[in-house]
């Protein structure tokens, strides 16, 4: 019996939102309309992997049934089902070439996503032991346990819910292609500072990002993409989150937003600060307010935004993402560290 010390859970529940999110990354750019199949993707790999052989290198096989496993996110690890290799950085890369001509954005995202997957994997086995595969899911929060997974009524057997949410997406996405509405959805995933111009919600809103701002690497958790964004103006800045739904169903996770000042990290004020729920509607972006986290222009300081988004329930928070860092000069010039 693994021990379930605080450290594994925190690992454990870093693992589950980087599955899901490699799940999301490819399943949400294959076999729908104008995107590669995965019957397509997979020969794709052969080719390259056969191609590999004759020239003396060597990578390990991905096969359809090893592409459709690791499309289950965090089903991987139910107790009692096959145990496969997770995709690891190797593999990751590998199916970004072949999506890297249809799926730039996807492509860009996943050999970092799978690195993340392999170190987790490899701190929870020296944390645990062998045994620790059987033990993720069992050691998350009973809630986040409860709603990940469901019973099926015809075969009696247990599923996790991102494979559910994803049958919906796939539904959603080709209905979307169709109608020209994907654009905002893949903008955000590239890091694209776009606002679709959602209604706002209570708490989060279609908040106005159309002025200087820059937004970091999205990260998913289930069905919900986000970001974290930095807005200047001409004497304060905003650090806010950016949050998507690309499923058929409302989504509710929790948001802290924290910022760093000089190589120093400060706090916001409550309840961004600490733990804010966001319930994100199907297909809707919501994004928090730009008064929600702000500090005031200092020269000669650089300054990023610092989130945290996790699935409501969660002990942990799992991933961080920084926006870029924003340089303010001696003279008060501002620079962008992408224009840098």
């Amino acid at each position: 019996m693994v021990e379930r010390t605080g450290l594994f859970k925190d690992l454990a529940h870093a693992l589950v939102q980087a599955l899901d999110a490699w799940a999301t990354t490819v399943g949400q750019v294959t076999d729908s309309a104008r995107r590669p199949t995965r019957a397509g993707l997979v020969a794709e790999l052969e080719r390259e992997r056969l191609e590999f052989e004759r020239a003396g290198r060597s990578r390990k096989r991905i096969d359809l049934p090893l592409l459709s496993y690791w499309l289950k996110g965090r089903d991987q690890l139910l107790p009692g089902s096959k145990k496969n290799r997770l995709p690891s950085q190797e593999d990751s890369e590998a199916v970004a070439r072949a999506l890297s001509q249809k799926a730039p954005h996807s492509a860009r995202e996943l050999p970092a996503i799978g690195m993340e997957i392999a170190d987790l994997a490899r701190r929870l086995k020296e944390t645990a032991g062998p045994g620790w595969r059987d033990e993720v899911l069992a050691g998350l929060a009973p809630s986040t346990v409860a709603a990940a997974t469901h019973a099926d009524p015809e075969t009696h057997t247990v599923t996790a819910e991102p494979r559910r949410k994803w049958k919906g997406w796939q539904v959603a996405a080709v209905t979307a292609i169709a109608l020209g509405l994907i654009t905002g959805t893949m903008a955000l995933r590239s890091g694209a500072s776009e606002d679709d111009g959602s209604p706002g919600g209570d708490a989060a809103q279609a908040a106005d990002l159309t002025g200087d701002h820059r937004c970091g690497r999205t990260r998913a958790v289930g069905a919900v993409s986000w970001r974290p964004c930095t807005r200047l103006d001409k004497d304060s800045l905003s650090f806010v989150v950016q949050l998507t739904n690309s499923s058929t169903r409302a989504t509710t996770v929790k948001v802290r937003i924290a910022y760093v000042q000089a190589g120093a990290e400060h706090e916001c004020p409550a309840p961004w600060g600490t733990e804010q729920e966001v319930t994100v509607p199907a297909g809707a972006t919501r994004t928090s307010p730009l008064d929600g986290c702000t500090a005031p222009v200092v020269h000669a300081q650089a300054f990023q935004a610092k989130a945290f988004v996790a699935e409501k329930g969660a002990l942990a928070w799992g991933f961080r993402e920084y926006s870029p860092t924003v340089h303010i000069q001696a003279d008060g010039r501002r620079l962008w560290a992408d224009k840098a």
